[in-house]
C-alpha cells in the first residue's frame, strides 16, 4: 500500500469521530436536582413566614401594652375631675349605670365663649362644653373602652381590651352604688392581643388595676 494511501485512510478515520463527546443531565440526575431545590425552597419560605410570624406578634404586643396604658390614663384623668363645680350649680359629679358604664360630669372650662372659644377658659356653670359630660362605658364586642358624649356614641380610645370593670368606694371603704357617695373607683382591665406567639401559641395579656380618688370629695 503506499504512503498517499495510508494517509487518506488515516485522515477517513479521524475525520469520522467527534473531538468530543457533549453530555447533559439524565431524568434521575434532572428530577434529584429539582427535589433539593424544592427542600431549599420550602425551608427558606419556612423561615420568612415564622419571621413575620414573630414580627406581627411583636407589634401587636406593643400596641396592647400602648392601648392599655391609653385607657387607664384617660380614665384616670376624666373620673378625678368628676363633680368640679366651683360655682356651687349643683353638678352631679358620678351616675352609675353598671360595673362597665359610668357617666363622669365636671364644670371644667367654657368661661371663653364669648370670645369665639367655647371650650376654652376657667368654668362657667355650664355642662355643654367639651368633655364636661361624659360616659366611660365598655364595649365587649369590639373588645375597647370607649368614651362618650354624655349618652351619645362612644367612641374607641382603646382596644385590645379583653376585660374591664369599675368598683365604687364610699368614704368608709366600702362598696356602694350611690354615685353622690363614692369617694373611690377603682378600675381593673386586661388588655391581650389576638395573635399567639409563634414559639409558645400563647396569647400575651397583662392587668392594670388603678384606685382613682375623686379630688372633689375629699
Amino acid at each position: 500500500m503506499s504512503i498517499g494511501a495510508t494517509t487518506m485512510k488515516q485522515s477517513r478515520s479521524l475525520s469520522g469521530r467527534l473531538p468530543h463527546q457533549e453530555t447533559g443531565f439524565s431524568l434521575v440526575e434532572f428530577l434529584l436536582s429539582t427535589m433539593i431545590l424544592l427542600v431549599v425552597a420550602s425551608a427558606v419560605f419556612a423561615m420568612l413566614s415564622q419571621t413575620q410570624r414573630a414580627a406581627s406578634y411583636q407589634a401587636e404586643v406593643q400596641a396592647v401594652m400602648d392601648n392599655a396604658r391609653t385607657a387607664m390614663d384617660t380614665i384616670e384623668r376624666v373620673v378625678r375631675q368628676a363633680g368640679n363645680d366651683p360655682l356651687q350649680t349643683g353638678v352631679v359629679g358620678l351616675e352609675i349605670t353598671s360595673s362597665t358604664r359610668l357617666r363622669v360630669r365636671a364644670d371644667l372650662t367654657g368661661s371663653a365663649a364669648a370670645s369665639g372659644s367655647p371650650d376654652k377658659g376657667d368654668p362657667d356653670g355650664d355642662l355643654a362644653d367639651a368633655g364636661e359630660d361624659v360616659e366611660i362605658r365598655y364595649n365587649a364586642t369590639d373588645r375597647s373602652v370607649e368614651l362618650a358624649p354624655g349618652a351619645g356614641t362612644g367612641q374607641a380610645i382603646a382596644n385590645y381590651i379583653s376585660a374591664f370593670n369599675m368598683q365604687y368606694f364610699d368614704a368608709n371603704g366600702s362598696a356602694t352604688n350611690v354615685g353622690a357617695n363614692v369617694r373611690k373607683v377603682r378600675v381593673t382591665l386586661t388588655a391581650s392581643s389576638t395573635l399567639r406567639d409563634p414559639q409558645t401559641q400563647r396569647i400575651f395579656g397583662m392587668q392594670q388595676s388603678s384606685d382613682i380618688q375623686l379630688v372633689n370629695r375629699q
